[in-house]
C-alpha cells in the first residue's frame, strides 16, 4: 500500500514538472508547441455542439477550464504511470523504471501531439522569418519530447527513491531522537519548491489586464440614455477570442517577420512590415462579430483600421490566376482561413496593422490581421503569414470542425440597458438602448417591444459611423402600471429585411432570435 502511494505522489509530482517544462518551450526556444498540440487534439476530439455550449454558457472561463482540465489529465496520467511502475517486484531495479517510464511518456506525447506541435513550432518560426527545412520541425519536436520524458522519468526516479527509501513506521519503546536533514531531504524540498516555481512562472505568463476610458458623439437623446456602449470600442475592451489558450497567442517579432504571397500569383513574394505600410494605407471603421456571440451577446466591437487593400497586395504579385478559386491564409499559430477570390478582391478587405490609431495590439493579430466586410470573426484571421492562391475549396481551421464556410453575419440587436436586474416606478421614464449590427448590410431600423412581442415601437436610430459599423439605439418607455413586462428588441436591415424572430444556437453560422429581457415595474 505505502509503495502505490509513493509511486502515485512520485508520477504525479514529476508530470507537474514535465508539464512546467512543456508550457515554458524547454528544449524548443521558448515555443510550448507540445502543449499547443494536446490542446489542438482536445478541441478536435471534443464535439462542437458541447463547445458552442460551454462557450455560451461559461463564456470566457471556457477555454482556461478546458486547458487546465487537459493539463490536469496529463498529470493524472502521469501519476498513473508512476503507480505502474512503483510495483514492488520493480524495487531494486532502477534503470529498468526509469526506462519503462521514459518509453511510455515519450512514446504517448509523440503519437498525440508529433504532428500538431511540428506544425505549431513551424508556423512560430515563420512568423519569426525562419523556414525550417521539411521535416527539422518534426525532428526538434521528437527531440524536445524525449527531453520532456527524460524529465519526467528522472523525476519520477529520484521522487521514488526518496519515497520508498524511508523506514516502515513501528512502534518504539522511546521517541527517538529528532534526525538530521538528509541530503534526500534536501533533493525532496529542491524538486517541489523548483516545480513549485516553474508553475508559479507560468501562470504569470497567463495574466492579462484591462482598462481605458472612450466617450460617444453628443446627441440629445443618446446624451440621456446611460448604459451605452462607446461608438469606438477602445482596445483593451474590444473582445477577444482566439483558438489558443489563455497565455499562448503568438508573440511575433517584427523585425524578423514577412509575409509570404505564393500559390497562383503571378510572381510570389515576401513582404516586411514596412514595405507594407509603404504601400497607399486606408483607414477604414469596421464592426467584428464573433460567430459563437449568442443572442445579446458580448463578442462583438467596434473599432477604427488602418492597412492596405489586400488586392494592392495581390497585384504587387502579378495579380491572381483565373484558376485560383481562394486565398488560403496561414498565421503564426497555426490557424488557417480561406477567402474566395472575389472577396479577397473587394476594395474594402484590408491587411489591417493599426487599430484605433496604435500599432495592431499582440491580442488583436500584431503585426497583420485580415479585416474582410460582412463576414464573422472567424473570417478576419490574425497574426497572419502566408497568403496562397490556390485552385480548390480550401477549408479553414473551424470550417473543418463543422462551422459555416461563408460565415455571413446575421442581422442581430441587443439591448445593453436596462439590463436584467433592473426594476422602474409606473410614470417615470425608462431609457431603453443597445446596438444592433447586420454587417454590410447597414441597419434601416429598430424597434422595441415592452409587451413580448405584441406590439412594436420604433427607436431611434443614431448615424452609423461607416457602412460597415453597428449603430447605437434609444428609446424613452412610461410604464402606466405596475407588474412585470417581457422587453423585445428587432432591427430590420439597410435592405429591409426584418431580423429573424426564430431561435437558433450559435453553431453552425451564428445565433438568432430576439434579445429578451424582463423588467419589473412597482407603483
Amino acid at each position: 500500500m505505502r509503495s502505490t502511494v509513493a509511486g502515485l505522489v512520485a508520477g504525479l509530482l514529476a508530470g507537474v514538472l514535465a508539464a512546467v517544462a512543456m508550457m515554458q518551450g524547454l528544449f524548443l526556444g521558448g515555443v510550448p508547441a507540445v502543449p499547443l498540440a494536446l490542446w489542438e487534439r482536445t478541441l478536435r476530439l471534443l464535439p462542437m455542439e458541447l463547445f458552442s455550449v460551454l462557450i455560451v454558457r461559461l463564456k470566457f472561463a471556457a477555454k482556461p477550464l478546458a486547458f487546465w482540465g487537459m493539463l490536469g489529465a496529463l498529470v493524472l496520467l502521469a501519476g498513473l504511470l508512476g503507480l505502474a511502475v512503483a510495483r514492488p517486484a520493480w524495487r531494486g531495479r532502477p534503470l529498468l523504471r526509469a526506462a519503462v517510464a521514459f518509453l511510455a511518456a515519450a512514446a504517448v506525447l509523440l503519437a498525440v501531439a508529433l504532428g500538431p506541435a511540428a506544425d505549431a513550432l513551424a508556423a512560430r518560426l515563420g512568423a519569426q522569418g525562419l523556414s525550417p527545412a521539411p521535416g527539422e520541425a518534426a525532428r526538434r519536436v521528437a527531440l524536445a519530447v524525449a527531453g520532456y520524458a527524460g524529465l519526467y522519468a528522472l523525476g519520477l526516479l529520484l521522487l521514488l527513491r526518496l519515497f520508498e527509501g524511508r523506514p516502515e513506521p513501528r512502534a518504539a519503546r522511546s521517541a527517538p531522537p529528532r534526525p538530521e536533514v538528509t541530503r534526500r531531504e534536501v533533493l525532496h524540498r529542491s524538486l517541489v519548491l523548483g516545480a513549485t516555481a516553474l508553475a508559479g512562472t507560468a501562470l504569470v505568463r497567463l495574466l492579462t489586464a484591462l482598462g481605458e476610458g472612450a466617450r460617444v458623439a453628443a446627441q440629445t437623446l443618446f446624451d440621456r440614455i446611460r448604459g451605452l456602449p462607446p461608438e469606438v470600442t477602445p482596445n483593451d475592451q474590444f473582445y477577444v477570442v482566439s483558438k489558443n489558450p489563455p497565455g499562448f497567442d503568438p508573440d511575433v517579432d517584427a523585425s524578423r517577420w514577412r509575409l509570404e504571397v505564393t500559390g497562383l500569383v503571378g510572381k510570389p513574394l515576401r513582404l516586411t512590415l514596412e514595405e507594407l505600410k509603404a504601400l497607399p494605407a486606408v483607414r477604414q471603421v469596421q464592426t467584428l462579430e464573433c460567430i459563437s456571440n449568442e443572442v445579446g451577446g458580448d463578442l462583438i466591437s467596434n473599432a477604427w483600421w488602418r492597412g492596405v487593400r489586400l488586392r494592392d497586395v495581390l497585384a504587387l504579385a502579378g495579380g491572381v490566376s483565373p484558376k485560383a478559386v481562394k486565398l488560403a491564409f496561414t498565421c503564426a499559430d497555426g490557424y488557417t482561413e480561406s477567402l474566395p477570390v472575389v472577396d479577397a478582391l473587394h476594395p474594402d478587405t484590408l491587411l489591417v496593422y493599426e487599430m484605433n490609431g496604435e500599432a495592431l495590439p499582440r491580442a488583436h493579430g500584431f503585426p497583420l490581421r485580415l479585416l474582410v466586410p460582412g463576414l464573422f470573426g472567424m473570417k478576419n484571421p490574425k497574426w497572419i503569414t502566408k497568403i496562397e492562391a490556390v485552385d480548390y475549396d480550401f477549408q479553414g481551421y473551424w470550417e473543418r470542425s463543422g462551422w459555416s464556410d461563408e460565415a455571413v453575419v446575421k442581422t442581430m440587436s441587443k439591448f445593453t440597458t436596462p439590463t436584467g436586474r433592473a426594476s422602474a416606478r409606473v410614470g417615470e421614464e425608462v431609457a431603453l438602448g443597445g446596438v444592433a449590427y447586420a454587417g454590410d448590410r447597414g441597419i434601416r431600423a429598430v424597434e422595441v417591444s415592452v409587451d413580448d412581442g405584441k406590439t412594436w415601437l420604433p427607436a431611434q436610430v443614431k448615424p452609423p459611423l461607416g457602412k460597415y459599423t453597428w449603430v447605437l439605439w434609444a428609446a424613452l418607455w412610461k410604464p402606466t402600471a405596475p407588474g412585470q413586462y417581457t422587453l423585445k428588441v428587432r432591427a430590420r436591415d439597410g435592405v429591409g429585411v426584418l431580423q429573424t424572430a426564430r431561435v437558433s444556437p450559435t453553431l453552425p453560422d451564428g445565433a438568432t432570435g430576439y434579445h429578451t429581457i424582463r423588467l419589473t415595474v412597482r407603483r
